[in-house]
């Protein structure tokens, strides 16, 4: 689990609370290849990074997140909720979190050793396949990590492009725009290789499973006549923050404090 290990080395100091995202859709459920050529289910995987999170001493949960739940989430905080000044003007009612039981996830591992289950995490972590953008609610993900995450805390999120069907697809865009519409700030872009570079080269050594499905993908796009696929060379890491403490109310002016005398915008002298 190299990803995971450097993303929870990287954005998390020891003893900080990690939160591991399975999302449970038609294509994480199936059998996927290892670096060493064994294939593990998405169960095994997510087993797999809990003990590679917990081993570098940090704290860690799972998160099940329902693709196909219907629950209708309330709308993200805004930004602006904070300057209202009058404590009971309509809008003051969106300042309110929206409630963790419209939410279409539940925390998994409780009573697990290094397990904090229900604390705000400082790292959420979740691996999304490239076709993220037809087959999960990113919205709604997005809305779920923004209310588990603490004030500063960060969203990584782990994912690829794939042109193996003659159509490039690239789920970045999608994603940024989910994150951001839950008022998640994006921070960076990191590309991940997966390939060592020598002399200024990309020199791939797929593992035998890996090389197995390559072989298997470039027979079935020459009966098809589709683009030979390509060996996939990297991964994209998208890395977001809660710029916002949401369990914290907004803070809420003195009427008092403003008179009509020096309020902005009246134009009155001083």
């Amino acid at each position: 689990m190299p990803i995971v290990e450097t993303i929870t080395a990287t954005f998390t100091a020891p003893g900080g609370h990690v939160v591991l995202v399975d999302v449970a859709t038609t294509q994480t459920a199936a059998t996927t290849p290892g670096t060493d050529g064994a294939t593990t289910t998405g169960a095994e995987s997510v087993a797999a990074a809990l003990h590679a999170v917990r081993a570098l001493d940090r704290t860690a949960d799972t998160l099940a997140f329902n693709t196909h739940a219907d629950a209708s989430l309330a709308p993200p905080r805004p930004f602006w909720v904070d300057l209202v000044a009058d404590p009971i003007a309509p809008s003051a009612t969106l300042a309110k979190p929206p409630s963790n039981s419209a939410c279409t996830g539940a925390l998994d591992g409780a009573g697990a050793p290094g397990s904090r289950v229900g604390e705000r995490a400082d790292l959420v972590v979740v691996s999304l396949p490239a076709h993220a953008a037809e087959t999960v609610p990113l919205d709604q993900l997005a809305l779920l990590v923004a209310e588990r995450l603490r004030y500063g805390g960060i969203f990584a999120v782990y994912t690829h492009s794939d042109w193996n069907e003659g159509q490039l697809v690239d789920p970045t865009g999608a994603i940024v725009a989910a994150a951001q519409h839950a008022d998640l700030l994006y921070l960076q872009h990191i590309v991940a290789l997966h390939t060592p570079v020598r002399d200024g080269r990309l020199h791939a050594a797929p593992s035998a499973t890996v090389a197995a499905e390559y072989h298997r993908t470039c027979h079935r796009a020459t009966e098809r006549g589709l683009p030979a696929p390509h060996l996939r060379t990297h991964g994209d890491v998208l890395v977001f923050s809660q710029p916002a403490d949401r369990g914290t109310p907004p803070p809420h002016i003195n009427p008092a404090a403003t008179t009509s005398g020096n309020a902005p915008g009246t134009g009155a002298r001083r």
